[in-house]
């Protein structure tokens, strides 16, 4: 029997609504399993600051905050260029281990001349102690991070949601029941970096057949080379989200830390759905033909999912800052609720935003990407050091919205003018 028109029509429908149902399946059980895990994370954050109180979670806060750039410039762009590598099966696995090589020696090296440096400024409340345990936490964390993307550049999606939930989770129980009100400050320190220690060896057996460090440094710094635009774009990108914060540090002390961070810490935890949406689609985007019936649904799935997931995150933090703020926190915090409501439109801002950066990066759009990024990081950095002087946390506060409405038109526009140049 032929099929007539109407049951060829039929099956098309059949098709697109299993290949839809398949997508969203997929899409849907990564972004769960990764936001439950760094909900975890929020969790424990949270449950600090109210340990710690202002001023101790200010001082444990600006211990990140001072090491932290090691960690951008160590990054070199290689989550994003290792993700984009998920489209090239061939070669991977090797892939893979070369970028750990590179993080761990180049995250060793720069993170002891930082820790010398943060020693060498003289700052009372920064212990050697809590400085090098910080510093030690941050690699393990960061080896993590580069498994995690490993993983999903393999497709293993639900090894790298395993992975890191069982990182969340083992900081989350160590806070919870082992907490120490002794020294709460080398407490905090010392459980993030076991449950990071603990992290990695569990990295290291699940890539325990493909994991190999390489020391070759000539193919090591080809991989560099490759990823040098990615690298630009994860810098620009990182100063354009943690220069606010830095500069707090800096200018304001670890007090306004500790008022700035909840605000900080919630928006930021608004992020989770759409970095694991970057996470998870990049790589399937970059294996699909731009264009077919496949490309379109999961583009048009992660754009109608931003949209409701950022409104729904924007109404719920213009109207209840300070509903969460205390819920979360308590009446310490008081102060940080109108700094997120003055950020209430950046859930919706980011969430395009990485939809945006998602399609160009996936249609080889890399270098238009970091130009636009390089408009964010300066309106962030120049917006800071002018206005902070004068107005405090609020300035601050305005001129993290304004960088992601300038970030927002920017990328517009670059989608618009490679999908232009896809036709």
């Amino acid at each position: 029997m032929h099929p007539t028109p109407l049951t060829a029509f039929r099956s098309l429908k059949d098709w697109r609504r299993h290949n839809l149902f398949g997508i969203a399946l997929n899409i849907g059980f990564a972004i769960g399993g990764v936001v439950f895990a760094r909900l975890l994370g929020t969790l424990t954050q949270i449950i600090l600051a109210r340990q710690l109180g202002v001023s101790d979670y200010g001082v444990y806060s600006t211990v990140y905050i001072l090491l932290g750039p090691v960690i951008v410039m160590t990054s070199l762009g290689l989550d994003t260029w290792l993700l984009r590598q998920g489209g090239i099966t061939a070669g991977l696995d090797q892939t893979i281990s070369q970028v750990f090589s590179i993080r761990l020696l180049a995250t060793t090296v720069l993170m002891t001349i930082g820790v010398v440096v943060i020693l060498a400024s003289g700052q009372p409340e920064l212990r050697p102690l809590l400085v090098i345990a910080a510093a030690f936490g941050l690699l393990a964390e960061l080896l993590l991070v580069t498994g995690y993307t490993a993983l999903r550049a393999q497709l293993r999606n639900i090894a790298a949601i395993v992975l890191q939930v069982a990182a969340a989770a083992a900081f989350f129980l160590l806070v919870f029941w082992g907490w120490n009100d002794q020294s709460p400050l080398l407490a905090a320190t010392g459980y993030r970096l076991l449950s990071a220690v603990a992290g990695v060896a569990l990295l290291v057996w699940m890539l325990r057949s493909t994991f190999r460090l390489h020391w070759h440094l000539r193919s090591l710094w080809q991989i560099i080379k490759q990823a040098r635009v990615f690298f630009v774009s994860d810098f620009l990108a990182n100063i354009a989200l943690k220069a606010d914060v830095t500069m707090v540090a800096l200018l304001l002390g670890s007090l306004a830390v500790g008022i700035y961070n909840p605000a900080l810490t919630i928006i930021n935890t608004t992020f989770l759905a759409p970095h694991v949406m970057w996470q998870v689609l990049l790589p399937m985007v970059a294996q699909q033909r731009w264009g077919s019936l496949q490309s379109r649904l999961t583009v048009g799935l992660a754009l109608v999912g931003s949209v409701v997931y950022g409104l729904c995150c924007a109404a719920l933090l213009y109207w209840g800052a300070e509903w969460l703020v205390h819920l979360i926190y308590n009446e310490q915090f008081n102060d940080s609720a109108p700094l997120l409501r003055i950020m209430f439109l950046i859930p919706l801002l980011k969430s395009l935003n990485f939809c945006w950066a998602m399609l160009m990066v996936a249609l080889d759009a890399q270098v238009l990407r970091t130009k636009l990024q390089a408009v964010g990081a300066v309106v962030n950095v120049f917006g800071n050091l002018l206005f902070i002087p004068f107005f405090g946390l609020v300035a601050v506060a305005w001129v993290n919205l304004l960088t992601d409405a300038v970030l927002f038109v920017c990328y517009s526009y670059g989608f618009w003018i490679t999908a232009k140049r896809q036709q």
